[in-house]
This record gives structure tokens, C-alpha cells and sequence, in this order.
């Protein structure tokens, strides 16, 4: 839900005027695509800008307002969300491995 597309990247990289765009999918050896966990591993995106200059996508300003800081209830929700994700994303790679360790080649293709 937070991440793009793989196609969406490779579009904003060829927006932005790169040019022999390639995407490429990290992980370890015992991912095998099964994403039904909620789990993307990553991709890197790589690309050749000829020439040199600003991007043409003309982005804009960041939409946050930084003038002030978080109310201390919203930095603590913040916290607490993220420390849950980080426990999730940290658990099921954990669990994936293991169960590759104990039954080889049950992680669906």
C-alpha cells in the first residue's frame, strides 16, 4: 500500500529523463516471491541521464507543514506504529527462513 508499482518506478525514472531504465528485484535466497506474508523485499532502479540538469518533473513543494513540530500524541502514535511495523518486518522474515530450513521448497514460487 506504501510502495509503487515496479512499472511505476521504472515510469518516474524515464519521466525524469533517464534513459536505459532497468529494475532489479533484491532479496535473499530463500525469498521466492511469496508475497501473501505482506512482505516486499525491495528492487533497486538504475538508469543513464544524458544529460546533466534538473529533473523535467517539476515535483513541487513537500505538502508537510514543517513550520512547527508534531503534537507529542501524534509523535507517539507515530512511535508506536512504526515500532509495530518494524516487529512485523523483522518477525516474518525470521519465520519465511525458518520454515525454508525445516521444509525445503514449500514457499510457493
Amino acid at each position: 500500500m506504501l510502495f509503487l508499482k515496479e512499472e511505476e518506478y521504472i515510469e518516474w525514472f524515464t519521466k525524469a529523463g533517464f534513459e536505459d531504465v532497468q529494475l532489479k528485484r533484491i532479496g535473499p535466497k530463500w525469498y521466492r516471491g511469496a508475497r501473501r506474508y505482506g512482505l516486499v523485499i525491495g528492487c533497486a532502479v538504475t538508469g543513464v541521464k544524458p544529460v546533466p540538469g534538473d529533473s523535467p518533473l517539476q515535483l513541487g513543494l513537500k505538502a508537510e507543514d514543517v513550520s512547527r513540530p508534531a503534537s507529542p500524541f501524534v509523535f507517539l502514535m507515530r512511535f508506536v506504529l512504526g515500532t509495530m511495523a518494524a516487529i512485523y518486518y523483522l518477525l516474518v522474515p525470521i519465520y519465511m527462513w525458518i520454515k525454508d530450513v525445516i521444509v525445503p521448497g514449500c514457499m510457493p514460487i
